[in-house]
């Protein structure tokens, strides 16, 4: 028997990594925003409910920087990486909006 040792291009990589960057991302929104600094916002489902859906509008974005961008990465690097680069953007993106 071999050990499972994922490769840059592996199936539990194309989803583990952009979804583990995505849920950084979002807490460090929701932590700046919603909570003020801080990790109240959790006591509120209503704020769950929204956490949620950014998950669920942000995983795209990641998963498409990921196998698009960041192709040829893996592990802790790449998380490093999209987050690094994905958090400018974002709040980039949010100041424009503003």
């Amino acid at each position: 028997m071999t050990a499972f040792h994922p490769t840059p291009d592996s199936g539990r990589n194309q989803l583990l990594i952009p979804f583990v960057s995505n849920l950084v991302i979002v807490m460090f929104l929701f932590y700046t925003d919603e909570g003020f600094y801080n990790f109240y916002w959790m006591k509120d489902w209503g704020n769950w409910f929204v956490f949620g859906i950014y998950l669920l509008l942000f995983f795209p974005v990641q998963w498409g920087i990921s196998h698009f961008v960041f192709r040829n990465g893996a592990g802790v690097k790449k998380i490093a990486v999209m987050i690094g680069v994905n958090i400018p953007l974002i709040l980039l993106f949010f100041w424009l909006l503003a």
